[in-house]
């Protein structure tokens, strides 16, 4: 009995850091797409003037990217 509540701790514990550390990088991942996003809506006319679409383009695919991959971690 003593055993499997030790296994069953230490379990716990392994699982949960591991689970906190992918979650935190999702969230991370999150908050930098909304940012860029944000960014990129109020300065419309600034990126229309200079024709950076394809950049803001590229920018936010990679940045979607890598929120599908921490996605699918989690």
């Amino acid at each position: 009995m003593i055993f499997t509540l030790g296994l069953y701790t230490y379990f716990s514990k392994t699982f949960s850091a591991k689970r906190r550390v992918q979650i935190r990088e999702r969230k991370d991942a999150e908050k930098k797409t909304e940012f860029t996003l944000n960014e990129s809506i109020m300065n419309y006319e600034t990126v229309k003037a200079f024709t950076n679409e394809k950049y803001e383009e590229t920018r936010f695919k990679k940045l979607l990217a890598n929120l599908r991959q921490c996605a699918n971690v989690v």
